[in-house]
C-alpha cells in the first residue's frame, strides 16, 4: 500500500511540474501566433491523446520528462524528406493542400511524386518528379496545408506561425515562461498552504525542551515584543532579529499576563547542509509561534516563502556550479527521476503538507535549472534569443541546431550518469 501511495504521489507531483512547466511555453506560443502541434506530458510511447483546435495533447509512458513542440522551433525534423514518395493533394491553385504519408485516407484526385527537394520553414514547397508525366515540377505549399499520417490530419505551419519567424522578445517570453511558471506555482502552493495552516504570529504556543526558549523562561502565550533593540510585530520580525543578534546573548521583552517581563537569552547556532560543499547558518530559539487566519497576511507570508525558496535554491546551484571547478563535485549533488521517487517516498510518509511544500521547492528548482546557459535547456535558447536581439539577426542555423544537439547529448548523458548514480545509492 506505500509503495502503491509513493507511486501516485510521484506521478501528480512529477506530472503537475512538467505540466506547469510546458504549459507556460505553450501559453505565450499561443500568444505570439506560433503553432504548437503536440502537448506532452511524459516521453516514449503514447497511451493516451486527444486533439484541441491544432494541438494533440498526449500522455507518454515515462513520467521523466515533456514537451511542447512549437513549429520552427528548429529542434523538430519534418515527416517529409528529399528521396521518399508520397501523395499530394493540390487545390486549383496548384498549391499543396495535404500530403499523404499514410494509406489510412479516402482522398481521390492525388498525385504521386518522388521529393527531390523541399523546405517546410522558409519557402514551403515540395519539388519533386510525379507519376503521372516524370517530369520535374515545384509546389508550392498552401497556407493551410497538413500532413496526413497515421490517419490524422497534422497541419503544417505557414511561416508567420513559426517560432523561428517571430520577433526577439516573443521568442525570450515564450522560452522564459516555463521557468516562469514553475515560479508561479512555487507562489501558489506557499500562498495554499499559508491560508490552510494560518500565519503564524509573535505569541508562542509550545516552548521545545532543552532549547534557549525553554532556558530563557519562554512561556506558552507569552507575547514577544522585543528583543534587543527590534519593536515585534510578528514572526517575520523575530526571525530577522534572531538572524542579526547571531548567537549572542540578549534580551526579549514579552508581554505575560497583562504585565511586560524582561528574559535573556542566547540563540543557538545551527548549521543546515544545503549541499556537500554548502551550508546555511540559522539561528534558533526553539519554540513554535501560534497562528492566525486572515485575508492578506498568507499572501504576504507566501511571497516571502517563495522568495526565500529562490534564494536557498539559487545558492545551492552556485554551490553545485562552484564545486565543478574546485573539483569537489559529486552526482550525489543532483537528483534524477529515481531520485526524485526517492525523496517522494520519504516526504510523503511525513503527511500532505510536507509533501506540497517539498512540491513547491522542486518547482523554483525545476524553473532556476531550467535557466542554466546549456543550449538544450531554456536558458541556452534564450542566450540565443539575446544575441539576435543584440545583433538584429539570428545566429546561423546550423550552427544553432549543432549547439542544441551538442547540448541535449550533454543533457542526457548527465541524466544517464544521474540516474545510474541514484540506483546504486538507493537501491543497490
Amino acid at each position: 500500500m506505500s509503495f502503491l501511495v509513493t507511486i501516485i504521489s510521484f506521478i501528480i507531483v512529477f506530472g503537475i511540474l512538467v505540466t506547469v512547466h510546458e504549459y507556460g511555453h505553450m501559453f505565450f506560443a499561443k500568444r505570439a501566433g506560433i503553432m504548437c502541434p503536440e502537448f506532452a506530458i511524459g516521453m516514449g510511447p503514447k497511451i493516451f491523446s486527444f486533439r484541441k483546435n491544432e494541438t494533440l495533447y498526449t500522455i507518454r509512458l515515462l513520467p521523466v520528462g515533456g514537451y511542447v513542440r512549437m513549429a520552427g522551433d528548429g529542434l523538430e525534423e519534418p515527416p517529409v524528406q528529399p528521396g521518399m514518395h508520397v501523395k499530394i493533394k493540390l487545390n486549383d491553385k496548384d498549391e499543396i493542400t495535404h500530403i499523404i504519408l499514410d494509406d489510412q485516407h479516402k482522398f481521390q484526385q492525388i498525385e504521386a511524386i518522388e521529393v527531390k527537394q523541399c523546405d517546410f520553414k522558409e519557402d514551403l514547397f515540395i519539388e519533386g518528379v510525379t507519376a503521372y508525366d516524370q517530369e520535374r515540377h515545384r509546389y508550392h505549399i498552401a497556407n493551410k496545408a497538413y500532413f496526413v499520417e497515421n490517419g490524422s490530419l497534422i497541419q503544417i505551419a505557414p511561416r508567420n506561425r513559426q517560432f523561428t519567424h517571430k520577433k526577439p522578445y516573443q521568442k525570450f517570453l515564450t522560452l522564459f515562461a516555463g521557468p516562469l511558471f514553475n515560479f508561479l506555482l512555487t507562489l501558489v502552493l506557499f500562498i495554499g498552504l499559508a491560508y490552510y495552516q494560518g500565519t503564524p504570529t509573535n505569541i508562542v504556543d509550545e516552548v521545545a525542551k532543552d532549547t534557549p526558549a525553554a532556558q530563557a523562561g519562554l512561556q506558552s502565550g507569552d507575547k514577544i515584543v522585543k528583543i534587543d533593540h527590534h519593536s515585534i510585530d510578528s514572526k517575520s520580525d523575530i526571525d530577522n532579529a534572531v538572524s542579526q543578534i547571531k548567537n549572542n546573548n540578549t534580551q526579549i521583552k514579552v508581554e505575560r499576563d497583562g504585565k511586560t517581563e524582561t528574559l535573556q537569552v542566547k540563540p543557538k547556532k545551527v548549521e543546515q547542509k544545503l549541499t556537500k560543499t554548502h551550508s546555511e547558518t540559522k539561528y534558533l530559539l526553539g519554540y513554535t509561534a501560534t497562528t492566525e487566519h486572515t485575508l492578506f497576511k498568507p499572501i504576504v507570508s507566501g511571497v516571502e516563502r517563495s522568495l526565500e525558496a529562490g534564494k536557498l535554491i539559487f545558492t545551492a546551484i552556485l554551490s553545485m556550479i562552484a564545486s565543478i571547478f574546485t573539483g569537489q563535485f559529486s552526482f550525489d549533488m543532483l537528483n534524477g527521476p529515481v531520485g526524485i521517487y526517492h525523496t517522494v517516498d520519504s516526504v510523503v510518509k511525513t503527511g500532505i503538507i510536507n509533501l506540497i511544500s517539498w512540491t513547491a521547492l522542486l518547482s523554483v528548482n525545476l524553473g532556476l535549472m531550467n535557466l542554466l546557459p546549456i543550449p538544450a535547456l531554456d536558458g541556452g535558447r534564450i542566450l540565443f534569443v539575446i544575441y539576435e536581439a543584440i545583433f538584429r539577426k539570428p545566429l546561423n542555423k546550423k550552427a544553432e541546431t549543432t549547439i542544441i544537439a551538442i547540448g541535449a547529448v550533454f543533457v542526457l548523458i548527465v541524466m544517464v550518469l544521474v540516474t545510474w548514480n541514484d540506483i546504486q545509492r538507493y537501491f543497490l
